[in-house]
């Protein structure tokens, strides 16, 4: 039966921290997507099928020329063959990694074409040229990318995916910690068919807006996500970030001064629930001072805000930035998404108010089973 009522509700036993431990994340949230690393070296290698049925591959050359013009990248294209494909492609990657075997270099992968429904149980997520758009499947040869990846990661220095498919986030499964990874669609989701509403194309009309200027991928992306609703991109991105490190810079590999905020391109941001150890002073005034001590003044000015707190409860309510919250750790059970939100909590603006349901006069009361007219007679 649904309900609205989660097991957790029932649950008395829920893991918290420490406020000073919840201020620690957020830092380290934000150091990661603001923290910039020139790499003495980059490159990209852009992949497509020869078979391939959606006409990708004018796109993936645009986008390899963006990345040429702005940032000076040397970038690579290749075709995926009909024969030996998943050894062919292997080979190719891999002495193309060989290039670039070096701690401070950055390698970019990216894919556009189909791919296959998977699960975290699985052994395989497969790639293809064509689909059967009727039923979803895969047709004619196909690789398995996990097999394919877990070659190329073992090579020093620093790798990120870009993936422009049905279930894009699936490349994340087998290696969570593998690479930082940028996905058009989510696990088991649609990627539009439209070219020019795909994730490339709107990577592509972001990088030139940038006109080279030095950004994290996790700037990059929240400034993509903050704007899917406006820019008309055909499925929600995602940003699943290599644990334990920043996100990857993309610059002109040079040492440069950039600009280190949050991209606020608009006021969309994530809402969400942390459950914490402390106590909560009851004043407005000591609730400020409290804050203020818990929580670095660095943090506040990237616009994390406390929208609410509750006496006798662990729970606080926060808004960040995407970028915040993309790089705040995914397997914290203490964080819970709630919702994305374009404005923090305009109630607290009257912090006296009392804001009451409208209440029905409860009706006379009735024996059991009498009809209305029966009372009335009496």
């Amino acid at each position: 039966m649904s309900t609205s009522k989660a097991p957790a509700a029932f649950d008395a036993g829920e893991p918290t921290k420490d406020v000073k431990d919840f201020a620690t994340d957020l830092q380290a949230a934000m150091n990661n997507a603001i923290t910039f690393s020139p790499y003495k070296k980059t490159g990209v290698f852009a992949f497509h099928w020869e078979n391939d049925d959606m006409g990708v591959r004018p796109l993936e050359q645009e986008l390899l020329k963006t990345f040429r013009e702005q940032y000076g990248f040397s970038a690579t294209s290749y075709t995926v063959p009909l024969v030996d494909s998943q050894i062919t492609l292997a080979d190719r990657l891999i002495a193309w990694s060989k290039d670039f075997r070096e701690e401070n270099t950055l390698r970019i992968v990216v894919y556009s074409g189909h791919a296959a429904n998977t699960s975290e149980s699985a052994i395989h997520w497969n790639l293809a040229g064509k689909c059967n758009l009727r039923t979803g499947k895969l047709q004619g040869l196909t690789i398995n990318w996990w097999g394919v990846a877990s070659m190329i990661e073992s090579v020093p220095g620093q790798i990120c995916y870009i993936f422009d498919c049905c279930s894009a986030g699936s490349g994340a499964l087998k290696h969570y910690d593998g690479a930082e990874f940028v996905a058009a669609s989510g696990w088991g989701q649609q990627a539009t068919k439209s070219l020019d509403q795909s994730f490339t194309q709107i990577l592509i009309n972001r990088l030139r807006e940038l006109q080279g200027e030095t950004q994290t991928l996790a700037q990059i992306f929240g400034s993509i996500f903050r704007n899917a609703w406006s820019n008309g991109v055909g499925a929600c991105p995602v940003h699943i970030l290599k644990q334990g490190r920043p996100s990857v810079t993309i610059g002109r590999n040079v040492v440069k001064q950039p600009h280190t905020g949050m991209v606020e391109d608009d006021c969309r941001r994530v809402l969400l629930s942390v459950r914490v150890r402390g106590d909560f002073p009851a004043e407005a005034i000591q609730w400020k001072e409290w804050l203020a001590h818990n929580i670095p003044q660095s943090v506040d000015s990237v616009e994390v805000k406390i929208e609410g707190a509750f006496g006798g409860s662990t729970v606080l309510l926060f808004t960040c930035p995407t970028e915040i919250w993309t790089m705040l750790p995914a397997d914290d059970p203490c964080y819970t998404f709630i919702a994305h939100v374009k404005t923090h909590n305009f109630l607290l603006d009257e912090p006296t108010a009392s804001y009451m349901l409208p209440m029905r006069s409860v009706p006379p009361s009735r024996k059991e089973n009498e009809s209305p007219r029966a009372s009335e007679g009496k």
